[in-house]
């Protein structure tokens, strides 16, 4: 019998785990999160102003009681455009901040960190290539001086004079932006749907955990770590297990300069440069990263997934050409 396997069996197995829209669950978990936190007014106000900015208006939007609000609410995040629905969101998320003349839309800094907290953990756990502006410290920032704000107003020593002081302005808005473009999605794409052939799987196993790593929320020299180990392993089972143009422990260096002497990056051999000078860069900071973990413990979600993209796009290349050009 044959061992042929479909086109179809063979590259339709493979989930996305990042995505540039929101996904069913991710929509599901953000509106959860909002209708958690924001008050019927604050829905009705916001999706007020989404109208006045859009020019737009649905139908089945309702505000005039809490439930229907919600529900409104949660029917929008999870079925409009992404653009309608990032806009409203970003509006709503806006008005949760602001202080309010009805005590009971006043949410406590507290309150207001953790929802922030939350969206950005959702984001990065569904995968969404989607990031929050301004950065999780400069809205600690404000939240403590929000906080203290409060305290002051609600102590007993709060005089009239104290009452003609207003509170700061947030010095903010809060925003979506594009963390990364449709690229990251396909390289990973087709670097795990390589892996899914059983020959590559254990060399990218590393790279598969340099994800899990992104998606806790784990921004640090594990994924750096990780991402060299794999391109190391596949490197190794090219150079010296395969075709033993190397020895093992010659390095990442040699195993580069073997894959272009032997034809690999034929005919763009211009591209050897630029895939070297990533490549050293990953090697310095890890080995740096080795002595010196404290120091280099975090960096931010940016560099982390372009080091997954680039990794995951110099391996899908290489795999690609060398089964190309030495199919066994």
């Amino acid at each position: 019998m044959s061992s042929w396997v479909p086109w179809t069996n063979r590259n339709s197995e493979v989930e996305q785990r990042i995505h540039e829209d929101l996904t069913e669950k991710a929509a599901s978990r953000i509106s959860f999160s909002l209708n958690q936190i924001a008050s019927r007014g604050e829905i009705d106000d916001a999706y007020t102003e989404y109208r006045t900015e859009t020019g737009k208006h649905v139908g089945y939007f309702e505000t005039a009681n809490s439930e229907p609000a919600k529900q409104s609410l949660a029917k929008f995040v999870s079925t409009e455009d992404l653009s309608d629905v990032l806009t409203l969101i970003e509006i709503l998320v806006n008005e949760l901040w602001e202080e309010s003349t009805l005590s009971g839309e006043n949410h406590s800094a507290e309150e207001l960190l953790d929802f922030d907290r939350k969206l950005r953990r959702i984001l990065v756990e569904e995968g969404i290539l989607l990031r929050i502006r301004p950065t999780r410290d400069e809205v600690e920032a404000f939240a403590d001086e929000l906080s203290r704000y409060r305290e002051t107003k609600n102590s007993r020593s709060y005089s009239s004079r104290h009452r003609s002081q207003p509170r700061s302005e947030k010095p903010f808005n809060i925003h979506f932006e594009t963390l990364a473009d449709e690229s990251v999605i396909e390289s990973d794409q087709q670097l795990r749907a390589l892996g899914k052939k059983g020959r590559w799987e254990e060399e990218l196993s590393p790279y598969n955990e340099a994800w899990s790593q992104y998606q806790d929320e784990q921004f640090s020299y594990l994924i750096a770590e990780k991402l060299y180990n794999s391109l190391e392993a596949v490197l190794v089972k090219i150079c010296v297990e395969e075709r033993g143009w190397n020895n093992e422990g010659d390095g990442v260096s040699a195993y580069l300069n073997s894959l272009k002497d032997n034809g690999l990056f034929d005919p763009n051999e211009a591209m050897f440069a630029e895939w070297e000078q990533i490549i050293n860069g990953l090697q310095i900071g890890v080995q740096r990263t080795g002595g010196d973990r404290k120091r280099h413990e975090t960096f931010d979600q940016d560099y982390s997934i372009l080091l997954l993209h680039q990794v995951g796009a110099f391996l899908t290349f290489v795999i690609n050409r060398y089964e190309d050009e030495y199919s066994n």
